[in-house]
């Protein structure tokens, strides 16, 4: 869990060559929250995925792994968006106040938090997505496909 809600500012911080304040000069961002471990953030990521296909023309996401093996993580589950480690002792996790990951924040221009899920919520994706949609000016799209077997809910 988290108590960063929609409305709060999101804190800055810098990994490697990403500094979030940077980044959203470019536009609204998702940033996700992993651990390589966690199942439900191996559930999760591939529908992340969709998202970045789908938007990623005029949207940008951003996987904040709690590993500092992303590489094998991304090669794994299929991920082509940016993957960054946030190593031990954690302290952008720490910054957003984390206790479960997956945990996702879209960010508006400003550092405004305008929605958070965590753990796989299948109703939460489809508001990101269409969410996403909307700041994207792009008609939204079916996130999960009829023939999956997808759960409703699976807790971080």
């Amino acid at each position: 869990m988290t108590d960063f809600k929609a409305g709060r500012t999101a804190p800055d911080f810098t990994l490697s060559s990403f500094t979030l304040s940077n980044e959203l000069k470019a536009g609204p961002l998702l940033l996700t929250f992993y651990k390589k471990t966690c199942p439900t953030c191996q559930l999760t990521y591939p529908f992340f995925e969709r998202l970045h296909k789908q938007y990623g023309r005029k949207f940008r996401i951003f996987g904040i792994g709690q590993d500092p093996e992303t590489k094998e993580f991304a090669t794994q589950y299929g991920i082509t968006f940016p993957m960054i480690p946030d190593p031990d002792p954690y302290l952008v996790s720490k910054q957003y106040h984390l206790a479960t990951v997956p945990t996702a924040f879209l960010i508006l221009s400003g550092k405004k938090i305008d929605f958070v899920t965590i753990g796989f919520v299948k109703n939460e994706l489809i508001e990101l997505s269409r969410r996403i949609a909307s700041l994207t000016q792009e008609p939204p799209f079916a996130l999960f496909k009829t023939e999956e077997a997808v759960p409703e809910f699976k807790p971080g």
